[in-house]
């Protein structure tokens, strides 16, 4: 090896080789579990606006998030539910709901929630029932239920309705009764509606029968 080199190689050795065997800096866990949190608030809030988008009939929402719980039921498992409020196309009344969903923490997705919208807030109270309006919500679950199970007629008996007004602006509509499909037997059924007074329109007009998940159709 030429002389003149070998000093200088010697020193570029000595000054390279502790970086190569540095310890990394250990992380430290409640930091891991705040980005974590970071990531499932984010994730979470996304899937909300686009399912209750969807089920408002694609009009656009704006939404804040208030509590919020998160409980672990496997190693990458979460069960995320809460409330919130939400805006319809810029309006500027706040509308309550709450909603459940689960969380996958490996892949970092949230499933479809369930929701429940126009929950009655500080704003909401109990009013009268609205017989043209309950008459409505009952034609459109009728066609609805008619048509997933193949056109057959189908009865519908409520045995409770509930009307909560929500500011000045929409009503929900909470209802309990039975779905009588004859021959092929009755479900219970239970409805959800949320009614526009000042569009004059349904925003919402969902339906659970015992065992199944609600059925949503496009509002208008």
């Amino acid at each position: 090896m030429n002389r003149l080199l070998a000093p200088f190689l010697a020193v570029l050795l000595i000054g390279t080789a502790p970086s190569t065997f540095a310890a990394k800096p250990a992380v430290d866990v409640r930091t891991l579990e705040a980005r974590e949190r970071e990531t499932l608030d984010g994730v979470v809030a996304a899937a909300l606006v686009g399912a209750l988008s969807e089920q408002l009939g694609g009009r656009a929402v704006k939404i804040r998030l208030g509590q919020i719980d998160v409980r672990v039921s496997s190693l990458r498992d979460r069960v995320v539910s809460g409330q919130g409020e939400l805006q319809i196309d810029g309006a500027r009344e706040w509308l309550g709901f709450r909603f459940s969903t689960l969380y996958d923490s490996l892949y970092e997705s949230a499933g479809y929630p369930e929701l429940s919208i126009g929950v009655a807030g500080p704003g909401g109270r109990q009013v009268p029932n609205d017989s043209g309006l309950i008459r409505e919500a009952e034609e459109r679950v009728i066609a609805q239920l008619a048509k997933e199970f193949g056109y057959q007629k189908v009865w519908l008996q409520l045995d409770r309705i509930a009307t909560v007004e929500s500011g000045h602006r929409y009503l929900r509509i909470d209802a309990s009764g039975t779905a009588d499909f004859g021959r092929d037997g009755a479900a219970p059924a239970r409805i959800e509606a949320l009614y526009d007074r000042e569009q004059k329109v349904w925003l919402r007009v969902a339906y659970v029968l015992e065992s199944t998940m609600p059925q949503v159709p496009p509002a208008g």
